[in-house]
């Protein structure tokens, strides 16, 4: 503070009544080490929660001390000038102030200890229990001990001062807190939670599908800023529960970051709003969430709400990279408009690759609108009634041959413009060609002008693997991505080729046919042996029919 400005702390009431104008807040349940700076204000200073079971409070005690002498140093303070400790804690149920000051006396102790063994000097130990404070440092019995803080009608207290020159002590932490912390569970929509996150990594089994979701995704944010833009405080549950799982990408984070600064007021209410719906036990859904509160509060100038929205974020996921990054930067002061920059660098260069992708993967995605229930319900049925681990060495030559047939009668229906293929059909032909003798059978051998018709009966067939049969597509995805490749459409069959791998590590034909696309091989060569090998099925099938 300049000298205008000054504040006079010449007494242990107003020592007792200025933390919260040193921190900006009241700190609940906490420790606080200041080391005063010539206008007492000045200095470094550091606050650490205490723990909900007091057992854990020595740990505590001791960490903290050692932290704080290290950050002490690290601002050029020397601790061994001074060090003031405040111990906040309000009572527990059946407790009185003198009780819950009495509880606070070993933790008083535990830090000047600590301290100590750092080179610190401790001037003063002030507790602040229910608007009394006590001076653990008095040795005097019954000094010090549970008096009330100054009232502001006093002119020398700090209250007094402090409204003098304009200022204002702060929200408590319990209230800040309650912005965005979960309180009581919604048991119901923690099922609908449970659910969004089974339907999300479903529908993230693949690249494709994680591209897909992404896009929704940052259409999701877009929309949820414009409604509390209108005016809204709530959302509905299916698209909150679809943002809470949505954020888990970070590149939907990054687009949670960019928005403008007239916006900022309702990406803080979104924010807030979808982290106390993470409740236990979805908490670590929260992360993502409670950083781009604190990033959107940074930028707001809140360093406050910042700072203990990223405590609780590193508590949750002490490795959680954006939430640490962002914690060091408020630390070193830097200006949280270099961190908008890049973002909105990064998030533009990635939509412009998602745009691409989703409208690569549009071509086979499995679907997600109206139809889907309706091609589950289809794969359904036909499994109940296909079932070739059941068959017989002679009944599974039947059965490649069967599914050939099928394929070449649904080619032949597209050819002649019928380009409906009945469900039950398109069932058979999907669960025919998990056999890989099968697939090889219809891997595209034929004709150029064939291409165009067997990329959309493989994309057709594709997006009918919908959940829970996503695990049906790689032979669909290799065979897509093979006439991909034959039309010289690299870019459709990479993204075929990683799609079934995705879903299938190990499925060979897809691996194969994806390093010869990297390598930029010319797929001449495949496509010979593929007709050799077709020749041969035609021909067996002579011996078959003779038998």
């Amino acid at each position: 503070m300049s000298p205008d400005n000054t504040v006079q702390v010449t007494s242990l009431p107003n020592l007792a009544q200025i933390l919260p104008y040193l921190l900006g807040h009241y700190p609940d349940d906490s420790i606080t080490l200041h080391a005063p700076g010539p206008n007492f204000i000045d200095g470094p200073t550091m606050t650490c929660p205490l723990p909900d079971d007091s057992a854990e409070w020595k740990t505590t005690a001791k960490t903290a001390a050692r932290r704080f002498a290290a950050y002490a140093n690290d601002q050029g303070h020397n601790p061994d000038q001074g060090v003031i400790i405040y111990l906040t804690c309000e009572p527990r149920s059946e407790q009185t102030p003198w009780d819950t000051a009495a509880l606070l006396a070993p933790v008083a102790d535990w830090l000047t200890t600590e301290l100590m063994e750092h080179r610190g000097v401790v001037l003063q130990t002030i507790g602040l229990v229910s608007n009394r404070w006590w001076a653990y440092e008095c040795s005097t019995e019954g000094c010090c001990e549970g008096e009330p803080l100054p009232s502001p009608d006093d002119p020398t207290s700090i209250t007094a001062q402090m409204a003098r020159l304009g200022r204002t002590p702060g929200p408590r932490t319990r209230d800040i807190l309650a912005e965005f912390r979960p309180t009581t569970a919604d048991l119901e929509f923690l099922k609908d939670l449970h659910g969004a996150t089974s339907r999300f990594k479903g529908r993230c089994a693949t690249s494709a599908g994680r591209d897909a979701m992404l896009s929704t995704t940052c259409a999701q944010i877009g929309a949820a800023i414009n409604q509390f833009r209108s005016g809204a405080t709530a959302l509905n549950r299916a698209l909150t529960t679809q943002l809470i799982v949505g954020l888990r990408d970070d590149v939907a984070v990054d687009a949670g970051m960019i928005h403008a600064d007239e916006d900022l007021p309702h990406a803080r209410r979104l924010w807030a709003y979808l982290a106390r719906h993470c409740a236990d036990p979805f908490t670590h859904e929260a992360v993502p969430i409670l950083t781009l509160f604190a990033f959107t509060t940074w930028r707001q100038g809140d360093l406050i709400a910042t700072r203990l929205a990223l405590r609780d974020a590193i508590t949750i996921d002490p490795d959680y990279e954006l939430a640490v990054g962002i914690h060091l930067a408020t630390i070193d002061g830097e200006d949280p408009r270099e961190h908008l920059a890049a973002a909105r660098e990064s998030q533009a260069r990635r939509t412009a690759h998602l745009q691409h992708a989703v409208q690569i993967a549009s071509e086979y995605l499995p679907a997600t609108d109206s139809n889907a229930e309706r091609y589950r319900q289809a794969l359904d049925s036909a499994t109940l009634g296909y079932v070739p681990e059941s068959f017989t060495a002679h009944q599974r030559i039947i059965d490649r041959y069967s599914t050939v047939d099928i394929i070449r009668g649904a080619l032949a229906d597209l050819r002649s413009g019928r380009p409906q293929i009945s469900d039950e059909v398109a069932a058979r032909i999907i669960l025919g060609l998990q056999d890989r003798a099968t697939r090889d059978a219809a891997l595209s051998s034929g004709e150029e002008s064939d291409l165009p018709y067997e990329r959309q009966l493989w994309g057709n067939l594709a997006r009918r693997c919908v959940p829970p049969y996503i695990d049906q597509a790689p032979p669909l995805l290799t065979l897509l991505g093979w006439v991909a490749w034959r039309q010289g459409d690299a870019t459709t069959a990479a993204h075929a080729f990683t799609d079934a791998l995705d879903i299938d590590p190990v499925y060979r034909l897809a691996e194969i046919m994806l390093d010869g696309l990297h390598a930029d091989l010319d797929p001449a060569p495949i496509l010979a042996t593929a007709r050799e090998a077709a020749a041969r099925f035609a021909a067996s099938r002579a011996d078959l029919d003779n038998l």
